[in-house]
């Protein structure tokens, strides 16, 4: 395949990380994201990636304006957003979608691909699981904590997972920019697998302020954990996804190597920000209920965390009371 212009949309430690990879590597890339500051840091210095991966990319084109970024007519566009924003990003980017551009759900949760194709109206959205984490050392600058390689890439069209050139491209180019990427014939099964995980953990941390780490070493809080992938568990298997009787020790045993950081859900609790809860815990229950199948203890620590992150967004966008003067 011919090389392609690849758009990327949201520069956080996912995004950032992404973009500095493939640049350094030499693909065409268009960046965008809404922050003016990390803009300009990366306009005067490139894009720098520290810890497990060392590299600084420059980036030609950036821009903070979805128009713009459409007007570069990219081939594929990753959207790195937090999932919680996916749809505001594809509202904003339908007016200027153009039919040829590939549109990929580079983020965390479940369904991000059926939403691609239901606001899009179109047949085919793409889905990249990521096994790489990072986080945001200063405005141009990611620090990518761990990788466990590989990550996949698959595709949904007319509601059927499958691969084509379009994921055989991604792999190719995330692979030889260090990103080791597979294709899979059906993401779902690493969707669900990875949804599971993460809701467990995030979850448990963004309640209880807690490290992974620390997380899983504390026996209470190490229980909720595992009661949550119980659930995660049998909402899957009633999807069709089944991972085997050990599933359940083989998920723990994962978690349990878990590093002494923390999940962006705790971070973006701490900095009164969306969380994702909506796209983990509270997707397992929704997928649940269709299913007939009850995940009570991932509906709880989704109530939670909405109750926690509803008060804080109050709380960041309350204005201080001032006394009348008349």
């Amino acid at each position: 395949m011919k090389s392609l212009t690849v758009g990327i949309i949201g520069l956080g430690p996912v995004g950032s990380i992404l973009a500095s990879h493939l640049a350094d590597y030499g693909v065409d890339v268009i960046v965008e994201d809404i922050a003016e500051e990390l803009l300009a840091q990366i306009r005067k210095n490139g894009l720098k990636v520290s810890g497990i991966h060392e590299l600084t990319a420059d980036i030609d084109r950036i821009t903070g304006s979805l128009d713009e970024l459409a007007e570069s007519e990219p081939d594929i566009i990753f959207i790195a957003t937090k999932a919680c924003f996916l749809r505001t990003v594809l509202s904003n980017l339908k007016s200027v979608y153009k039919v040829k551009m590939k549109v990929v759900s580079f983020q965390n949760g479940l369904g991000n691909e059926q939403v691609i194709t239901q606001v899009l109206g179109v047949d085919t959205a793409y889905r990249v699981v990521i096994n790489y984490a990072g986080e945001l050392v200063s405005p141009g600058s990611a620090k990518m904590n761990w990788f466990q390689p590989p990550n996949y890439v698959g595709a949904l069209r007319d509601g059927q997972y499958t691969t084509d050139d379009t994921t055989e491209y991604i792999a190719e180019i995330m692979t030889a920019s260090g990103l080791e990427t597979e294709e899979s014939q059906d993401i779902k099964r690493h969707v669900w697998k990875k949804t599971i995980l993460n809701a467990a953990l995030c979850s448990v941390c963004a309640l209880t302020g807690q490290t992974m780490k620390e997380a899983m070493e504390l026996k209470s809080s190490r229980n909720v954990a595992i009661r949550i992938l119980e659930e995660g568990l049998r909402v899957a298997e009633a999807d069709g996804y089944a991972y085997g009787e050990d599933a359940l020790e083989k998920f723990a045993s994962y978690l349990m190597k878990g590093g002494a950081h923390k999940p962006s859900m705790l971070v973006d609790i701490e900095n009164r920000r969306k969380t994702e809860v909506d796209f983990l815990s509270g997707a397992i229950v929704n997928q649940g209920k269709k299913l007939g199948t009850d995940a009570p203890t991932n509906w709880a620590v989704t109530q939670l965390l909405k109750t926690l992150e509803e008060m804080r967004l109050e709380r960041k966008h309350r204005r201080p009371h001032v006394k009348s003067l008349i």
